[in-house]
């Protein structure tokens, strides 16, 4: 849906779905990154795939649609819990998908013209 110039424009809030899309499509290029780095990366090799973009992309424009204000809450757990997370078995790597998740939807990415992704 990325790719489709009439949903890109879709979205009512512009200022924060751009930000906030190009925060998620740097979460996923993240997760699959990790991969490379076998048990380093991740302690159980996990099969993320663009379905999980996909969808966290839907409802990433869906909730900015709906809601006055940006319900990170409920973005952070759908993405990490659901979307993403629901293959995840290990703890451990629940625990650093959220964490890594929690530096790309924050208010920060769209309150500051110039939001690092790391420090």
């Amino acid at each position: 849906p990325i790719s489709d110039p009439e949903f890109f424009a879709g979205c009512e809030k512009k200022h924060e779905w751009k930000k906030l899309l190009f925060g998620l499509c740097f979460f996923h290029a993240l997760v699959q990154e990790r991969r490379k780095f076998g048990p380093l990366g991740w302690n159980i090799p996990y099969e993320y795939n663009e379905t999980d973009l996909r969808i966290s992309v839907r409802q990433l424009q869906m909730f900015l649609n709906e809601y006055e204000e940006v319900p990170f809450a409920a973005l952070i757990y759908l993405t990490g819990q659901c979307n993403y997370g629901g293959r995840v078995t290990d703890d451990w790597d629940r625990r650093t998908l959220l964490c890594i998740l929690n530096k790309f939807y924050c208010a920060d990415i769209i309150e500051r013209n110039q939001y690092n992704f790391s420090t």
